[in-house]
């Protein structure tokens, strides 16, 4: 028995109502397109410019941090 198998005979055990919630979720993950996260080729060439820049400047997360709270308190 496969984990597939197994994990499907959890699923009929549950009421109806909980399977079709488990099943509409797997539906939308199923759904989404994927090459919507894929960068374009003038954003990988940009990205690739970006990253080449010797100069480049990074934020770190505390910066990050107390600029929102200051912008936004806590």
């Amino acid at each position: 028995m496969t984990k597939l198998d197994l994990v499907l005979a959890r699923i009929r055990q549950l009421p109806a109502e909980e399977q079709e919630q488990i099943a509409e979720e797997i539906e939308f993950i199923l759904d989404q397109d994927r090459a919507d996260y894929r960068l374009t080729p003038d954003q990988e060439a940009e990205l690739a410019r970006r990253l080449a820049d010797p100069n480049r400047q990074y934020v770190s997360h505390e910066d990050v941090s107390k600029y929102l709270e200051k912008k936004y308190g806590r």
